[in-house]
């Protein structure tokens, strides 16, 4: 069992300064993985949409600010003990080279897979959830519906020529066979940055797209619920992705595209805990950029929050403690 401490003192260093997440085990081999949960970096920033490259450090800030959570929760009263995570490290990308780096990490995320453990995947730039949800399909050859929280529909054929860009997953990922475009649902879509094009072919592909407003209406639990249903119908399983972006940077400031009038910091816990209701077969948290957060790291706080919050999600589900968080 982890030693409890409310110091981050106490935990070795995977590599530098930077420690495995909230202080678990390092594995830096994942054919030695014995793990329920691995966390893996991928420290990717492809072609910039604005402020590019500073997702490569997303990893190691997520991680670090991760050391200010610990095994115990609160609002679940639940502990993480009998949950076995490990951090497996950075996938070693080849910067310029989409298509190397992302089977870089397909080949990382296989070998996890192989081993029994569920991905936790901290990015990096949206474009690697493309990857991501592909080694999963790979692995399971089972249908796999999608649950993103994001500003943009990134539902681009290409960007400058490029069909592997972080402006192009959601369309990328709705060509796998495994994935229904109709299991796909991206919550929190908002703002002039999305392009015209993209509206309509949500529509013709059938992808749920719910958008800030009906959010701000309905609800960030009964929105993130009608998602749930549908990505997991005919009991598909659910890979759940978090773009930083979709919070508003009053919350999240740290990230490549901050567009106003997003979730607030409690919505999106309330809505990654709805969303990891039942487990997920993936889970990752994008478009951190740390050279453009606030001094305290806000941004890298709350993804490193999300993460824990999908570690207790995860527990709760295995010991059969759905929804132990509401106390009314």
């Amino acid at each position: 069992m982890r030693e409890e401490t409310l110091r981050p003192g106490g935990v070795a260093n995977m590599y530098g300064d930077v420690p495995p997440f909230m202080g678990f085990e390092h594995v830096p081999d994942p054919a030695d993985l014995n793990a329920d949960i691995a966390v893996l970096g991928m420290p990717y920033d492809g072609l910039a949409t604005f402020r590019g490259g500073a997702t490569r450090r997303g990893p190691q800030e997520i991680r670090k600010f991760s050391l200010l959570f610990g095994s115990y929760h609160f609002d679940w009263d639940l502990h993480l003990d009998d949950l076995r995570v490990a951090d497996v490290g950075d996938i070693d990308v080849v910067p310029g080279n989409n298509a190397e780096s992302y089977r870089r990490l397909e080949e990382r995320m296989a070998t996890v897979l192989g081993r029994g453990a569920i991905p936790l995947m901290l990015g990096g730039d949206h474009g690697v959830t493309y990857p991501g949800v592909r080694a999963v399909t790979t692995h399971t050859r089972r249908p796999l519906g999608l649950i993103v929280f994001d500003t943009h529909l990134d539902l681009s054929e290409a960007l400058d020529g490029d069909r592997l860009t972080r402006a192009s997953p959601m369309l990328r990922i709705s060509e796998l066979a495994e994935v229904d475009p109709r299991r796909m649902c991206i919550i929190g879509a908002r703002g002039p940055r999305n392009l015209p094009e993209w509206t309509p072919l949500a529509r013709e592909l059938g992808i749920n797209v719910f958008p800030m407003d009906q959010v701000e209406r309905e609800g960030i639990e009964a929105v993130t619920e009608a998602a749930r249903a549908a990505a997991s119908a005919d009991g598909a399983d659910v890979y759940i992705s978090v773009d930083i972006d979709g919070v508003d940077p009053a919350y999240a400031p740290g990230t490549n595209s901050p567009e106003p009038g997003g979730l607030t910091s409690r919505e999106i816990i309330r809505g990654v805990r709805v969303a990891a209701r039942n487990g997920f077969a993936g889970f990752d948290i994008v478009e951190v950029s740390p050279d453009f957060d606030t001094a305290s790291g806000t941004t890298s706080t709350l993804a490193a929050r999300l993460g824990v919050e999908a570690l207790y999600c995860q527990a709760a589900h295995r010991a059969g403690r759905h929804d132990s968080w509401r106390t009314g």
